[in-house]
Order: C-alpha cells, then sequence, then structure tokens
C-alpha cells in the first residue's frame, strides 16, 4: 500500500532540541547534542558544491531526473500529519520550475524573514559596493539576525535617513513586485509614532477560514518569501527574472549573488539545515517568535539545486522540540527526493503520489477580485456612484470583488462597481485598483 510505502521513507528523527526564544533574535537555541541520524540513501557528507555553478551534461554523464514532485509532496503531508497547528509550505525544483504547496498564502508574522526582502531593497538603494560599515550591517542582519542593524540598513541606506521612509518604501516594492501580503508598516522593536499607519489589510490577512493572529507591524507569507528568493535565484544564475525585469541596473546580478553569499551565513539557528548532509550548501533566513518558526532558503545540491520554505504555527506557544524535528525531516525528505536516484521504494513509484486532501480550503470567490492600491495609505473612498457621495474608506490593501456591473468613465476617470468584505457595494476609481 502506498502510504505503507511512504512511511519506509520516514525515518527515526534527531534528538530534542532546547525550546525557542520568545523573540527570535534574542537566545540562540544550540544544536541538537544528540547525533543526528540520516537516511541510510543519503550521504552524510559531501563535497562543498559551487553555488553559481551547474553540471554540464555529456554523453557520459546523464543529467539525474527526479520522480514526479508530487510523491515528495504526499511524503511531506505525511510527515506534517500529526502537527497540531498550522502549516504553510513551498518547494520548487529550480531546474524544471515544478513546485508543490500548501497554504503558502497563509498570513505570517514578518519575523527575521522578512530581512530577505530587507536584502534586496538595501542592494537596490546602493548605487556603490557596501563601505565597510554597510557590510558590518549586512553581515549582522544575515549571520547573527540582528534587527538593531535591520533598523540601521532601513533607516540609513533604503530610508535615506528616515526609518520609516525605509520602511513605506519596502512595502511599496514587495508591491510593484506582485507580493501584496509583505509589509513593514513599523521596523523591528519599535512602537509607531501619532498619526503612522500601523499595518496594512493584505489579501492573506483578510482571510477569514485560517488565522496566525500575525503580528499587525510586519507581515508576509510563505508564498511571497518563496517569490522573491526565487527572484534572487533567477538574477544570481542567469542574470533573468523579475528583479532585473523590474529594477534593470539598480540590482545587478553581481549584487543577488552577493546577496545569496550573505545568506549562506546564516548560522544563528538550524531548521532545514538539520536534514541537509554535512556540506551542503544553504543560503537561507531563519526566523521565529512564540508561536511561529520558519525558515527559506535555496539548497544547492550536488544533483538539483531547489527552493523550500516551510512555517508552522502552534497557537500560544510553539515548541522548539516539536517543530526542529519536523524541518529536519521535511528537508531531508526534499533532499532526498531532488539528489538521491534511490529515494523511494519501488512500491511507492509503481501507484500515484497518495496525496491526502487539505484539511481547510480558499473558497474560489464568485467574483474576480481586486486590491485597492497607490493610495500612499491614504484609502480608497467608495462613492454611491461615480463622483457620488461617499460610502465608505477603503484603506489600502483592502480586497473587492469586481461585480458584473460595466465600468463607466465620467470626467476622464473610470469608475468600477465592487463589493466590500464587509459587504458594502460602490463605484470605486479604477486607478487605485490593482487586479489580481
Amino acid at each position: 500500500m502506498v502510504k505503507q510505502a511512504l512511511l519506509l521513507l520516514i525515518l527515526g528523527l534527531a534528538g530534542c532540541s532546547p525550546a525557542a526564544s520568545a523573540k527570535d533574535t534574542a537566545v540562540t537555541p544550540s544544536p541538537s547534542a544528540t547525533a543526528t541520524i540520516r537516511p541510510t540513501s543519503t550521504p552524510t557528507s559531501q563535497p562543498t558544491p559551487t553555488p553559481t555553478s551547474q553540471p554540464t551534461p555529456t554523453e557520459e554523464t546523464a543529467v539525474f531526473a527526479p520522480p514526479d514532485i508530487h510523491y515528495l509532496q504526499a511524503a511531506i503531508e505525511n510527515t506534517l500529519a500529526d502537527f497540531d497547528g498550522l502549516s504553510s509550505y513551498v518547494i520548487i525544483d529550480l531546474s524544471s520550475g515544478e513546485q508543490i504547496s500548501h497554504d503558502p498564502d497563509l498570513a505570517l508574522a514578518g519575523m527575521s524573514l522578512i530581512k530577505i526582502p530587507l536584502l534586496v531593497e538595501t542592494f537596490r538603494a546602493l548605487d556603490r559596493p557596501p563601505d565597510i560599515e554597510q557590510t558590518k550591517l549586512l553581515t549582522e542582519t544575515t549571520s547573527l539576525s540582528s534587527n538593531y542593524a535591520a533598523n540601521l540598513l532601513l533607516r540609513d541606506v533604503v530610508g535615506g535617513g528616515n526609518i520609516f521612509a525605509g520602511a513605506d518604501k519596502l512595502t511599496q516594492a514587495m508591491r510593484e513586485l506582485g507580493l501584496y501580503n509583505t509589509f513593514i508598516a513599523v521596523p523591528y522593536d519599535m512602537e509607531p509614532p501619532d498619526g503612522r499607519l500601523q499595518t496594512y489589510l493584505t489579501p492573506a490577512n483578510q482571510r477569514t477560514d485560517l488565522t496566525t493572529h500575525p503580528d499587525p507591524y510586519r507581515q508576509t507569507t510563505i508564498g511571497d518569501l518563496a517569490a522573491i528568493t526565487h527572484m534572487l535565484y533567477q538574477c544570481a544564475e542567469s542574470d533573468a527574472g523579475l528583479l532585473r525585469q523590474t529594477y534593470g541596473e539598480q540590482l545587478t546580478q553581481d549584487e543577488c549573488q552577493e546577496i545569496l553569499q550573505l545568506l549562506e551565513e546564516n548560522n544563528l539557528a538550524r531548521l532545514l539545515e538539520r536534514g541537509l548532509p554535512d556540506g551542503v550548501v544553504m543560503a537561507h533566513k531563519v526566523g521565529w517568535i512564540d508561536d511561529t518558526h520558519g525558515n527559506v532558503g535555496i539548497v544547492f545540491g550536488p544533483e538539483r539545486d531547489y527552493l523550500i520554505a516551510l512555517a508552522l504555527y502552534a497557537p500560544g506557544w510553539l515548541e522548539w522540540e516539536i517543530s526542529a524535528p519536523i524541518f529536519e525531516e521535511i528537508s531531508r525528505l526534499a533532499y532526498a527526493h531532488f539528489n538521491d536516484p534511490d529515494a523511494y521504494p519501488a512500491a511507492v513509484l509503481a501507484a500515484p503520489p497518495d496525496i491526502p486532501p487539505t484539511p481547510t480550503a480558499v473558497p474560489t470567490p464568485a467574483y474576480p477580485q481586486a486590491i485597492v492600491f497607490g493610495t500612499q495609505g491614504v484609502g480608497l473612498t467608495l462613492r454611491t456612484a461615480p463622483g457620488g457621495a461617499e460610502v465608505a474608506i477603503l484603506p489600502e490593501g483592502t480586497v473587492v470583488s469586481l461585480l458584473e456591473t460595466p465600468p463607466q468613465v465620467q470626467d476622464g476617470l473610470t469608475w468600477r462597481y465592487v463589493r466590500t468584505p464587509a459587504g458594502d457595494e460602490g463605484w470605486v476609481g479604477e486607478d487605485f485598483l490593482t487586479f489580481n
């Protein structure tokens, strides 16, 4: 039976790790003192690969092609079956582009994971190689996950001396890239000043089916983080992708490579790294708070590179002893899938992947949807008619349904008839909507 065969793939886990700190930069969890048990099909040591190179196929050397990626999804879902909380993951084969995911649009606290977008914005803002002080801040932001250093980058490099301007620029940049669920409204370890916008509405945090009760000041999703990390890889490897298309010479291939090299120095805590053989390089970022642990990165495998992003949430408190073995096992499964020809028993490959149905799913909206965007935090006025009386102010990020009433043009402006999440209906200016 397929499920029984899959269980052959899930081997014993390592010993317990220390409990997570209440803040994701306050205390460094120590690696487990118990020796990590490796799958017998996975070598315990690999030569350190060069991240920017790929094996060149020859007549004598066949290119390894992993099985259908949904076999990996079935094994991961089996691993997560007993987890008493919410999970979100994205895994991408960086050779073929195939991917699997589970609840990628679940709103999460930004934690230190949002420092990946911060690195992108920092290098985009720099018009020359980072100086000694900037290099120090970049290193502390990645290798030590320093919130203080991240705030200085946000203030002095991205914001030109104004930390809140830096937060706004980062948020705007993410939306320009189509990443509407990622924002910094208030920088790390700060309180918003009077009159400051304290949070944003996003498609993710307006979901009503699932919530992690994320920090209102800084939020993201595994889907957004996987997307920008994938963009970084494309930029670094082939000088292509959405980052290069959007930013041109503001963000070069060399800078993307430097960002990935910085992310290789993330040694604060071991989550997905625990499932990799010795010597395998991973460019990644870890983030954790009381109830949420996450890890996003790229594994440069000897056979195939892949992107893996995973977050776990448990109400109130997520024990490190619970989360760390799950991260380790899912990482081990992914590495074996992409790099070990003998990863799956024959009984598994003889049948289609047995993927359990998702327990909860976002219902398909009855109407197409759009997002209020470009109001600079002021919001968009919902009116009784084009140019008519005010009904409500829709905050930046509000998701609205586009009803069947045809658009109208008045005084050179196009108006759309919409329904808000609260059920109000009316007209808004199309120029301040962006379409999914």
